[in-house]
């Protein structure tokens, strides 16, 4: 057995240590090659021994874990074959071939010849043909460089083999040197580098004592003959399953902590001068992927931080056979006084409360130790009801007298006795609440119309801990009940629009009244809209051109009949588009319309439309723009209603267009300013020509107040048609 603390290769063990641990509670110990250690410690803090106050004694978990392959360890072998004048040549051959028949396909191998010099025939390869071809090929030589020889295979081994491989040379020889260097150090060095060497005996000479010797100082295997067995034994020798072996665990666990026990048993305890204790555990093989787990038990009879280990090691023999040595880094456990328990209290308020009513529950614990804190509150409120919060709220559902208790935990995790205090919840009020409902299909409304019967509906009142026997309704919100019933509805209509206010006293068997209002807005019958499309922005027209204006009503409720009338400007002259079933009549200065059928609000049935066209004047205004009121009404008998027509109501009539509001209005069909081609703005090729024409020949642009266009102009024009802009807009 070889003994170092280098790494394969002669890496040095302390830069091949993965870890040394200094955390407090766990982490890997040390990790080289075949074998890594890992230590924990749980709990990391526990209570002095000896008080009764559990945990009161840790465990240090040490895991013992194989590293490498599946089953076996990979081989990185070299055949070093014997080709001198003394040797069987054709019978190394053979067992050679063999020997690399039994290889597996995760093997490699190379191939080292020796006569009167040494030569590496093959490098280490997985082509296992490759190395039987070039052994075929071998020739016999004179002298035998025997040492030259295994410090080549040796040099591929160390320069060329992989980390997690078995290292082995095969040596197929008689054991004779006559030329080079001396073979008798290389075991000693093929040991101390991890690399087995395994020999095996050409007959009819051999120097037995030489082979044997390689053989041993390598933790390798002599075979005397070239036989199948032996080359089993030479192939069996290299399958290496265990990740370590020889594995002793030494803890020294120093003053303060006293070792209770393990598991397994350890191998040894004894107790220093002193007074500190070393426990040694034997394991015999760790397997690849396996763990093997040591559990040491200890407690403490006084408080500190305190090093779990002091000058604890792991020591073991790799799966190349170098014995390997490392120290195992403390954790650091804390030993403390048991904690004492925390004292609750609590206060509530308010200090009567009612049923429904919110009690503020307050948490007036406290902790005696020093620096320790109340974490954790259970709350148990009498009624069935509990909370983990600092500070709770509550409210009972009935009245009644409870018992109200709470536990508090510190941050050490002790709990403390009950506090208790009796709660007395008195009666509770009534809730009262309104909505409005549509009578028959009670959907709710947000709103009620002028005339029609709504459900003022109560149903949503409660009383938490007994019944509602009464509601009193105050129509009009001047604090009088103006009705009273042991029911929660009540049928009513508003008679005027606006926001109505109705309040509701509701009172409980216990004689308990509360009131409350709720405002509804109430909103005509008919909603009226006016649009007034001139072609123009703003509304705007000039004289003799045609307005266009739209009147859309909607009846909400059911109407019996409905009459619309609509002042006519003095001058314009008024055209019937759409009547939409209404008979018309026009007078000097208005236009009625009549609607003899009933309109139903909700349905198709409840809208009616009516557009007419209004002609301005012509000549030229006096003013460069007066404005145009429209005014209108909509009525009914029943319900009664006299509503004023909402919407747009004003025409801008002007005296005059400007220059390119003026071409992109004209109509070349016709010769005119049309309006209606001016919507949008843009001018076309045709309005282009038009104001060309214009600059060319010096001529007025209509409607413009005898304007002309100069070059200026017309480049603005074609600025606008180019772009396709609108007039109405800046040019991009």
């Amino acid at each position: 057995m070889r003994t170092t603390t280098s790494a394969a290769r002669g890496k040095p063990l302390a830069v091949a240590l993965l870890f040394l641990l200094l955390a407090c509670t766990s982490g890997v110990v040390w990790g080289e090659g075949s074998l890594q250690v890992e230590q924990s410690l749980s709990p990391a803090q526990i209570n002095v021994a000896g008080v009764g106050t559990k945990p009161d004694a840790a465990t240090i978990d040490v895991s013992l874990i194989g590293q490498g392959g599946i089953e076996k360890y990979p081989v990185d072998c070299v055949v070093v074959i014997d080709a001198s004048a003394s040797s069987q040549l054709e019978d190394a051959k053979q067992f050679a071939y063999d020997l690399i028949g039994r290889l597996g396909n995760e093997d490699r191998v190379a191939v080292v010849s020796f006569g009167t010099v040494a030569r590496l025939v093959v490098p280490l390869t997985w082509d296992k043909l490759d190395a039987k071809v070039a052994i075929s090929n071998l020739v016999g030589d004179s002298k035998s460089a025997l040492g030259a020889g295994l410090q080549l295979a040796r040099g591929e081994l160390l320069n060329y083999g992989r980390d997690d491989a078995v290292l082995a040379i095969v040596l197929i020889a008689d054991g004779q040197n006559d030329v080079g260097s001396a073979p008798t150090v290389e075991g000693m060095v093929a040991g101390e580098t991890g690399i087995r060497i395994v020999t095996a005996g050409l007959t009819p000479i051999i120097n037995r004592a030489l082979l044997k010797g390689l053989a041993e100082q390598s933790d390798g295997l002599y075979v005397s003959d070239l036989s199948s067995d032996s080359v089993d034994r030479v192939s069996d020798s290299l399958q290496i399953t265990a990740a370590a072996t020889d594995v002793v665990v030494t803890k020294h666990i120093p003053l303060g902590l006293h070792f209770v026990g393990s598991t397994p048993t350890a191998s040894q305890v004894r107790t220093e001068r002193d007074g500190s204790t070393t426990a040694t555990w034997q394991v015999a093989k760790v397997g690849l992927g396996q763990v093997v787990q040591i559990e040491a038990k200890f407690d403490a009879p006084a408080k500190g931080s305190l090093p779990t280990d002091d000058l604890s090691t792991v020591s073991y023999q790799d799966f190349r056979g170098v014995v390997r040595k490392a120290s195992i880094s403390p954790l650091i456990l804390s030993v403390i006084m048991p904690n004492r328990a925390p004292v609750a209290a609590f206060s509530f308020d308010p200090a009567g409360p009612s049923s429904g009513e919110t009690v503020a529950f307050r948490d007036q614990s406290r902790d005696i130790d020093d620096g320790d804190q109340v974490v954790g509150w259970q709350w148990n409120f009498g009624d069935g009801a509990t909370s983990n919060v600092v500070k709770p709220d509550h409210s009972y559902a009935a009245a009644g007298t409870y018992s109200v208790t709470l536990r508090v935990t510190d941050s050490h995790g002790a709990e403390s006795d009950a506090a208790t205090r009796t709660l007395t919840i008195g009666n509770g009020k009534p809730v009262p609440s309104i909505a409005l409902r549509e009578p028959g299909t009670l959907r709710v409304l947000t709103s009620a119309l002028i005339g029609v019967d709504v459900l003022l509906d109560a149903s949503a009142s409660h009383d938490l801990d007994g019944s509602i026997v009464r509601y009193g309704w105050d129509l009009d919100n001047d604090g009088v009940v103006d009705q009273t019933s042991d029911k929660p509805t009540l049928s009513v209509s508003f008679p005027v629009a606006g926001d109505s206010t109705v309040g509701l006293t509701v009172t409980d068997d216990y004689g308990n009244s509360v009131r409350t209002t709720a405002t509804f807005p109430v909103v005509s019958s008919l909603t009226t809209q006016r649009t007034i499309d001139t072609y123009l922005p703003n509304d705007a027209t000039v004289a003799g051109a045609v307005v266009s204006a739209t009147l859309t009503i909607t009846a909400n409720a059911s109407l019996d009949g409905m009459a619309v009338s609509e002042s006519l400007p003095s001058g314009w002259t008024f055209r019937s588009v759409e009547a939409d079933g209404a008979t018309v009549r026009t007078t000097a200065t208005s236009a009625e319309w009549v609607f003899a059928e009933r309109l139903v609000g909700g349905t198709q049935n409840s809208v009616r439309e009516i557009r007419y066209e209004l002609t301005a004047p012509a000549g030229t205004p006096t003013e460069e723009r007066s404005f145009i009121t429209l005014r209108g009404t909509v009525s009914s008998s029943s319900p009664r209603i006299n509503e004023t027509t909402s919407g747009e109501d004003k025409i801008t009539l002007l005296k005059y267009l400007s220059i390119p509001v003026a071409i992109s209005c004209w109509n070349t069909a016709t010769s005119a300013v049309d309006l209606k081609l001016g919507v949008g703005g843009t001018i076309a090729f045709d309005q282009i020509q038009y104001a060309v024409s214009l600059w060319v020949s010096g001529g007025v642009v209509p409607r413009t107040n005898n304007g002309t266009i100069d070059l200026a102009t017309l480049e603005g024009l074609i600025a606008y048609w180019l772009t396709g802009s609108s007039v109405y807009d800046p040019l991009p």
